[in-house]
């Protein structure tokens, strides 16, 4: 009678496919994680200024959504806590807006629909390089246009 299982050899082989596999494949899931955290910071950020937008005019009140660019976070006047942006996320240039001392830029959102208007722009570290958006809220409708700058 024969002995069945396999032999080391058959073993190694099997692992060593298994470890080129996954050398190839890691990276690509690596990049995909990181293009859906760019995604979702954007996706946040646009949300915000959405809320705000409606709040204003629910409420029939100014409400403000405050950056803070040192901290990396931002949050809309009474809505709770701030939100982060994702660790491979910073905030760039700034334009509009209110300036508040060197850390606060405020955004305000009136009754009306319109806002102080402004552009914010999102830098993102990810393995495929930088990637910069420009978020750009319309002053007459608070409308956001998100466009890729690299």
């Amino acid at each position: 009678m024969r002995a069945r299982g396999f032999t080391l050899i058959e073993l190694l082989i099997v692992m060593v496919v298994m470890a080129v596999a996954a050398v190839i494949v890691l990276p690509g899931v690596r990049a995909g994680t990181q293009q859906r955290e760019v995604r979702m910071a954007l996706q946040h950020f646009v949300s915000a200024v959405r809320y705000s937008t409606a709040i204003a005019i629910r409420e029939r009140r100014t409400v403000e959504l405050v950056l803070w660019p040192e901290q990396s976070s931002y949050a809309v006047e009474g809505a709770g806590e701030d939100r982060d942006l994702p660790g491979i996320a910073s905030f760039g240039e700034l334009s509009g807006g209110r300036y508040e001392g060197i850390d606060q830029v405020v955004f305000e959102f009136y009754p009306t629909g319109g806002s102080t208007g402004g552009t914010v722009e999102f830098r993102f570290e990810t393995g495929s390089g930088q990637q910069v958006y420009t978020l750009a809220i319309d002053p007459l409708i608070s409308r956001v246009e998100v466009e890729r700058a690299y």
